[in-house]
């Protein structure tokens, strides 16, 4: 699989450092663009220019200010000029929640945090 774009959106500092580790091994071509804040995620994804064909988004559900849901739904919203594909991590325990997220067009699967290499070879990556 090519992507032009690799997006790592986590709130959490640390993990994000560890899940960017595990990305790096199995995307050793692309640069993982990490964002601690989705607002700023948004505003570079919303901003990419007409070369970029197909995006990976690893996204955090529960974020402060602007949430894995609804930072994909602003990307719809936007009707962006390329491929997504998004990958959920979440800590929820809340069956509602995650059904609903695992509904979303760009949506291919919520997984439990952290991403690791195991969890990255079941995806198929």
């Amino acid at each position: 699989m090519k992507y032009d774009r690799i997006f790592l959106i986590d709130d959490e500092p640390i993990i994000n450092s560890i899940q960017t580790l595990y990305l790096q091994q199995f995307f050793p071509e692309n640069s993982i663009d990490k964002y601690d804040k989705a607002t700023h995620a948004l505003e570079k994804l919303l901003d990419l220019d007409e070369s970029t064909k197909r995006v990976l988004i690893f996204v955090d559900l529960n974020m402060p200010v602007l949430s894995g849901q609804q930072l994909l739904d602003k990307l719809y919203e936007g009707q962006v000029n390329y491929e997504i594909e998004a990958y959920v991590i979440t800590f929820s325990q809340d069956p509602d929640e995650v059904e609903k997220i695992s509904k979303h067009p760009y949506v291919k699967k919520v997984i439990r945090k952290p991403i690791n290499d195991q969890k990255l070879v079941e995806l198929g990556f």
